[in-house]
């Protein structure tokens, strides 16, 4: 199972792209790819920033450890 496979699960569900979240935090693409890979750590600020846009999108809260642990 790969290391943030919730994430991209509920990202997907949502309908955000890598690129749209990438956004969110203020990386490019490339950066926000390697740290959905696991390559690159995402920072508690990206790790905040993620949960509310999905929480947002989902409509119900989203804990960062639900997403990241």
């Amino acid at each position: 199972m790969k290391k943030y496979a919730k994430l991209k699960g509920i990202r997907v569900q949502c309908g955000l792209s890598q690129k749209m979240l990438s956004q969110c935090i203020n990386c490019s693409y490339p950066v926000y790819n390697a740290k959905e890979n696991g390559k690159v750590k995402f920072t508690a600020d990206d790790m905040a920033k993620i949960r509310d846009v999905l929480s947002d999108k989902l409509g119900q809260p989203l804990t960062i450890d639900e997403l990241f642990f």
